[in-house]
């Protein structure tokens, strides 16, 4: 009985050890297996937190910065570019001098900073326009839309004549220049893109469309900012649309197939 009792023992553990022998290793890769799971689980709900509070902090600083434009614009349009100050804006957005400081490298950066918006408008404004628009009417409404700002927002144009100053660039954010750079472009991109359009069609001659829209650009700012210096002045001088008006016709002319010698001259 004793040597039947030890076999019968021996073939338990025996049965036992391959009972492990297979279970074990099928129950270790299956907790490997839930715990790679549940660690990808965890680092995909880790970096969706992570998403998450990364956007709330960007738009909660998109916000702020745009509260400090707004109260900014109320200042410079209250007091003008020279009797605005740092302190006076901080005032109007409840925000502490330093508060401002940390979106704005100085009251010329805040200044420029204006324009973004109106930029971006202008690209889609613009892009429209060719789309509804004949060829032939693209690049003189392209212009009257430019025209009709600089009638409604005075300050506009004057921020753009701000960046002709020779020591304004130290003043300037990157983040700031990067904006209205790129705003300008686009619009200068839109202008060209008229006058190419015109050349295709055969309603202008041959000609550098990128030439002609940034001579465009600079015979606009130049028309705004004569006549801006004639009111200051109080000079006589013709109106705002029919003096852009008449810089247009000139390039218009110079455009046309049958003008014989250069833009240059012209120009």
């Amino acid at each position: 009985m004793t040597g039947t009792s030890q076999i019968r023992k021996s073939n338990v553990i025996s049965q036992s050890y391959d009972f492990q022998g297979k279970f074990y290793p099928w129950l270790k890769e299956a907790i490997s297996c839930y715990k790679t799971s549940l660690d990808s689980m965890r680092q995909r709900y880790y970096i969706g937190a992570m998403t998450n509070a990364q956007e709330r902090k960007a738009q909660e600083r998109q916000a702020r910065r745009r509260r400090i434009q707004e109260a900014a614009r109320t200042v410079f349009t209250e007091r003008g570019y020279a009797g605005a100050s740092i302190e006076l804006i901080a005032r109007a957005a409840q925000l502490s001098v330093g508060a401002i400081y940390l979106y704005f490298r100085s009251k010329e950066d805040l200044y420029v900073s204006l324009i973004e918006d109106t930029l971006m408008v202008f690209d889609v404004e613009m892009a429209q326009l060719r789309e509804r628009t004949e060829v032939s009417q693209r690049l003189r409404e392209s212009w009257n839309t430019l025209v009709r700002w600089a009638e409604r927002d005075p300050e506009g144009p004057r921020i753009l004549r701000l960046l002709a100053q020779p020591a304004i660039r130290p003043q300037l954010s990157d983040e700031v220049v990067a904006a209205v750079s790129t705003g300008i472009n686009r619009v200068q991109d839109h202008i060209g893109a008229c006058v190419a359009d015109g050349i295709h069609a055969g309603i202008y001659r041959q000609v550098n469309a990128r030439e002609i829209a940034d001579l465009a650009w600079s015979a606009l700012l130049g028309s705004l900012g004569a006549a801006e210096m004639q009111v200051n002045l109080g000079l006589d001088g013709e109106p705002l649309v029919e003096r852009t008006g008449r810089a247009l016709a000139l390039i218009e002319s110079a455009l046309a197939p049958a003008v014989s010698g250069s833009l240059r001259a012209v120009a």
